[in-house]
């Protein structure tokens, strides 16, 4: 249960950090600095897929053992 609790926090920080990550992007690719944008929308990419790379992961862990998904409340 604990891995299950740790891994849905960690799953909505880092789509929280992948949604700044979107504004940070536009506003550098709106204001003409392509670097930064890459920067940012890489970052923002890889936030999103280990999180849900996380939570599939436990996700599908738990149905081989005939657990409970992860949730938080």
């Amino acid at each position: 249960m604990k891995l299950n609790l740790f891994v849905s926090w960690l799953g909505y920080g880092l789509i929280l950090v992948a949604v700044v990550s979107l504004g940070l992007f536009l506003v550098a690719a709106g204001s003409g600095y392509g670097g930064w944008a890459v920067i940012a929308g890489s970052v923002g990419v890889v936030a999103a897929a280990t999180a849900m790379a996380t939570v599939g992961g436990v996700a599908y862990h738990d149905r081989k053992l005939h657990r409970e998904t992860p949730h938080l409340f």
